[in-house]
């Protein structure tokens, strides 16, 4: 694919359907209600919050940013990044540019005009599942870093139902190299975050919100990956082990935030073998500690 060509798709998949005001208004109304939901109905609680409103807000111009954390349900993005980011930052959208991109399945949430107009205007790109780390769409994602961007993402790919971090695919990784590419050799900020007690707001068995929950979100510091990404895209370099290695280096710091978080519960109400629990209601239990687990390079619903 030519440089033109990849440009066109950038547009197409960036380009908010109801215009600037439209995209701020999708993104102060839903975080609106994702802070109601959050910050009073319930509680959170944020550990390092500086370091968070340093690196989204207030970082070098021009500076790429991917934020990564765990996935525990379906409204983690954009609940955790509403909950700990100054409301006032997602209706200035027009001035800055600056709120997150992230990307969730095509079939999910662009499967009809309505919802994908909804979705892009939340800044939200469509990923293909199975469509590997090739996709255009993970190119424009980098390209996004590339020129100053926020990107969020789930490195796992899917929610973790034992609420436990799960194997990271290694698109992620691809994404790192490729932003760096395209910027000239800057490296982007990797900044892990890691959520606790989301599942407890809203099962996945449900639709209703609980109340009087307490959430716990640990913002770790920004990854030095400059021993890894000095190999992106040099000759002579295995470059699928270059994105695994950085993928793994992230797992790392991931897993060192979840040994210092309170404990995520099962994700629906009535996990296996509880009194109630439906018949096929059934769960594989996800290692954390395995290498060849946190090079995993499947993709599914978010990259």
């Amino acid at each position: 694919m030519d440089a033109l060509e990849q440009c066109q798709i950038d547009e197409a998949i960036t380009s908010p359907p109801w215009g600037q005001i439209g995209r701020a208004f999708t993104l102060g109304i839903i975080s609106g209600a994702c802070k109601l939901v959050l910050n009073v109905i319930n509680t959170t609680s944020v550990e390092n919050h500086d370091i968070w409103l340093k690196h989204v807000m207030n970082r070098e111009l021009g500076r790429g940013l991917i934020t990564i954390s765990n996935h525990t349900t379906l409204v983690d993005d954009p609940g955790v990044i509403s909950a700990i980011t100054p409301w006032w930052y997602f209706w200035s959208e027009p001035q800055h540019h600056g709120m997150r991109w992230s990307m969730c399945a095509k079939e999910v949430c662009f499967k009809n005009d309505l919802l994908r107009q909804f979705f892009a205007n939340g800044k939200v790109m469509p990923i293909v599942r199975g469509g590997g780390v090739d996709q255009p769409v993970m190119t424009t994602a980098a390209n996004q870093v590339a020129t100053g961007g926020w990107l969020h993402v789930f490195p796992e790919g899917r929610i973790m139902m034992t609420g436990k971090l799960g194997p990271f695919r290694w698109g992620v990784g691809k994404v790192v190299c490729d932003a760096k590419k395209a910027s000239g050799g800057k490296d982007p900020i990797i900044l892990p975050i890691f959520h606790s007690n989301m599942a407890a707001v809203l099962p996945l068995d449900t639709y209703m919100v609980r109340a009087g929950k307490q959430i716990s979100v640990t913002i770790g510091e920004p990854l030095d990956l400059t021993d890894i990404t000095c190999r992106c895209h040099q000759p002579g370099q295995d470059q699928q082990k270059v994105w695994k290695d950085i993928t793994l280096r992230m797992h790392h710091a991931m897993s060192e935030l979840q040994e210092r978080c309170p404990g995520n519960p099962y994700q629906r109400e009535n996990p296996p073998g509880k009194p109630g629990a439906a018949s096929g209601s059934t769960t594989q239990s996800v290692g954390t500690d395995k290498a060849t687990e946190a090079m995993d390079p499947r993709l599914d619903s978010r990259a």
